[in-house]
């Protein structure tokens, strides 16, 4: 599917904010470990949360790294998966394009 060039425009727009969503959840994630784990010491936490942003680093760099319209829709479908963009901000995409992303799922 060629990328509408409306929906790229739309997409690059989102970019921040969803890179700024995703942050917030993996730093929530890992106060979460950090406080679970803190009952095996620091260095368990430690290790725990270092497992953790080397698992979330993979996810960041798949949905934005590689910015192109050729990847902009495995970048939309990862944001959506994720919950990186809202309903109405999903809403404003072409019908083809949510059609292309809704077939994902």
């Amino acid at each position: 599917m060629l990328f509408p060039e409306g929906d790229w425009r739309h997409l690059s727009r989102l970019k921040a904010s969803a890179l700024q969503r995703l942050c917030r959840l993996i730093l929530d994630e890992a106060q979460g470990l950090i406080a679970a784990a803190e009952d095996g010491g620091c260095h368990s936490a430690y290790l725990a949360l270092y497992r953790h942003i080397q698992e979330r680093d993979q996810l960041v760099a798949d949905s934005f790294n590689r910015w192109s319209r050729s990847h902009a829709l495995s970048h939309l479908v990862l944001w959506r998966q994720h919950n990186l963009i809202t309903d109405e901000e999903f809403a404003a995409f072409s019908p083809e394009t949510r059609a292309a992303v809704d077939a994902w799922f």
